[in-house]
């Protein structure tokens, strides 16, 4: 999740006042850096991560359930994790 959070912070989608700072812009950077950064061996290794079931499907679900954690409860949402 680092390669994440530094695409989160260098990436200049990521620094849009609309995305920096918020629930979303986590969530936009798990998913980004899965579809735009992480290398894939080929195409359908990449289809397969992101569309089927995969990794990159698997870490995208999980950050959504725990922005939507977080934008329910706050950030104590985030102490078991």
């Amino acid at each position: 999740m680092e390669d994440a959070f530094a695409y989160a912070m260098m990436a200049d989608t990521q620094q849009m006042n609309t995305t920096k700072g918020t629930v979303f812009g986590a969530y936009n950077a798990v998913t980004g850096y899965y579809q735009n950064v992480r290398n894939y061996k080929d195409d359908e290794s990449k289809l397969q991560s992101i569309v089927m079931g995969g990794t990159a499907q698997a870490k995208a679900q999980r950050a959504f359930e725990l922005c939507s954690q977080f934008a329910k409860d706050g950030a104590d949402v985030l102490a078991l994790n």
